[in-house]
């Protein structure tokens, strides 16, 4: 997210020559001094040789209606217990129920988009089905948060949890996510998704209340997003079914641009006029798949103009990284986002900071927000070049930070950010 924060870079250079003359050490907080005497971590930030990090894999059933704005899903969770702790509970992160009523937030909501949060209608995990409705004591809700107290998960095991749900998109009040205009929609946070639990302060309980940003664990992604006909989906992950849901000379072009070193217009303005962009069934099921990425998100457009290119980020491989660009044709700076947002991609895989990018593609989106998610990146339009170059640098960098990193940037937003 981008964020004005020159006063971070000053703060460190101006405060810690004083402390280092005044002290012989730093204080170290209880729990990263615990994490040091069981080998997780290490003084000099490097992994310590009992490191570990627990994980899960997420088959995703989504369907959206943009007429309506329900968002019905289905999921598979197996959530693979690393650690060498016996867990009895399973903590899930509920973001929609930021527009919950009457919930704690640090922005302000709408009143008409004020729902009635996130409905579970069915959740089964280790194969014992848990009334959430009587709750009973087992399942309790806080805010965005939902613990779930389980049969216990033993260290090196694996649980599976199955999660039916569904809740209504936001139309304004648009924070990180919601209805962008009457066709396009950015969609995050939208499923139920296993908590962090890890080495330094186990379950990480925090609310998410708007500004804050999230802290997920690593997993893999098989994500079905069903939509009506002549809604193009993009998505974290690689499309693995183009041919089913593309027109033919979509299709065709889409394929071509694969492998294109210059900038390709896969839907154009003639494409959406003759509403002939994708297969005519009613109703298209776009599937995704991603691995080794802590999130999921989606945005989708029935009026959005799709350019794409592609270029070599690891010159020892020839691997490939393809950019897309969706946009609203009336915001004309973003004909020239996926030129800017290939030429991130190439200084960072070969100069700064050198690494190959390590995505199959990222797609910047025209959405309301700056915002970054895996190869996801959710743009405002903006008036200025300068501004727009600054803002597709930015949050393609975020790529890199915190999601390849595993930042937790819900505490430490200045590593992130900075």
């Amino acid at each position: 997210m981008l964020k004005k924060i020159y006063f971070a870079f000053f703060l460190p250079a101006i405060v810690v020559p004083s402390v280092a003359q005044t002290t012989s050490s730093f204080y170290l907080p209880s729990n990263i001094k615990s994490a040091y005497e069981k080998g997780t971590r290490s003084p000099d930030g490097s992994p310590g040789k009992n490191y570990w990090q627990n994980s899960g894999d997420y088959e995703l059933k989504i369907k959206f209606d943009p007429a309506t704005r329900l968002l019905d899903g289905s999921e598979v969770i197996t959530y693979y217990n690393n650690s060498p702790d016996t867990l009895h509970q399973l903590l899930f992160r509920l973001y929609p129920n930021y527009y919950k009523k009457n919930e704690l937030r640090d922005q302000v909501v709408r009143y008409e988009d004020e729902n009635e949060g996130v409905i579970i209608d069915k959740l089964v995990i280790g194969g014992e089905e848990m009334d959430t409705a009587a709750r009973a004591h087992r399942v309790v809700f806080n805010n965005t948060n939902m613990s779930v107290f389980c049969k216990s998960i033993f260290p090196k095991q694996k649980v599976k949890a199955e999660v039916k749900w569904h809740y209504t998109l936001n139309k304004g009040s648009h924070q990180r996510t919601g209805q962008v205009d009457a066709g396009a929609f950015f969609i995050a946070y939208c499923f139920p998704r296993v908590a962090v639990y890890d080495d330094v302060q186990g379950w990480d309980e925090s609310v998410y209340m708007g500004v804050n940003e999230p802290y997920f664990d690593f997993g893999n992604f098989n994500a079905e997003v069903t939509v009506p006909k002549d809604y193009v989906v993009w998505g974290t992950g690689v499309l693995q079914n183009p041919e089913t849901v593309l027109a033919p000379n979509i299709l065709e072009r889409y394929k071509a641009s694969l492998t294109s070193d210059s900038v390709s217009l896969v839907v154009g303005m003639e494409d959406l006029a003759k509403n002939a962009v994708t297969a005519k069934n009613a109703w298209n099921t776009w599937v995704f798949r991603a691995e080794d990425v802590p999130d999921f998100s989606f945005a989708i457009s029935d009026h959005y103009v799709w350019q794409s290119v592609s270029t070599v980020v690891d010159p020892s491989t020839k691997r490939r990284t393809v950019i897309n660009t969706a946009f609203n044709p009336e915001h004309t700076d973003f004909f020239d986002v996926n030129f800017f947002s290939r030429r991130t991609v190439e200084v960072m895989s070969n100069d700064f900071p050198g690494v190959p990018y390590p995505y199959p593609h990222i797609t910047v989106f025209d959405g309301l927000d700056q915002m970054e998610y895996p190869m996801m990146v959710n743009d405002n339009p903006l008036e200025s070049k300068a501004e727009t170059v600054e803002l597709t640098d930015h949050e393609i960098f975020h790529t890199f930070f915190p999601f390849y990193m595993g930042i937790n940037q819900t505490k430490y937003a200045w590593m992130d950010e900075g």
